[in-house]
């Protein structure tokens, strides 16, 4: 049975198979130059759709690579109201090139 779209999503054309390998330079070469700084991919997708999965093989071809689960992040706030969460204890550490080690308030004890 073929998948069916929801309103509004886009039908995804034009797309071929690649390594990931050749994935990871194909995004390198589309990037900036971040020289000495790391670099954020984003994947998304419904799930079971593979994304844990694909980052799992990006994480084993990128030297110095870690996954960020966004449920890990979310798990406690609305749909999308952890985006601060991400930036503050993240994102912001990675662009200043800190260690980041991650863990919500909510799982201390």
């Amino acid at each position: 049975m073929p998948m069916r779209l929801r309103p509004g999503e886009v039908e995804a054309v034009g797309w071929r198979v690649v390594t990931v390998l050749d994935a990871v330079r194909q995004l390198c070469d589309a990037s900036p130059d971040v020289t000495g700084r790391p670099q954020v991919i984003t994947i998304d997708g419904r799930g079971g759709a593979g994304k844990t999965t694909l980052a799992e093989r990006l994480r084993e071809v990128v030297p110095n690579s870690a996954i960020v689960h966004t449920d890990d992040i979310a798990w406690n706030h609305a749909y999308f109201g952890w985006g601060a969460v991400l930036v503050e204890n993240i994102l912001q550490r990675l662009h200043r090139g800190e260690a980041v080690h991650f863990r919500p308030d909510a799982w201390i004890t």
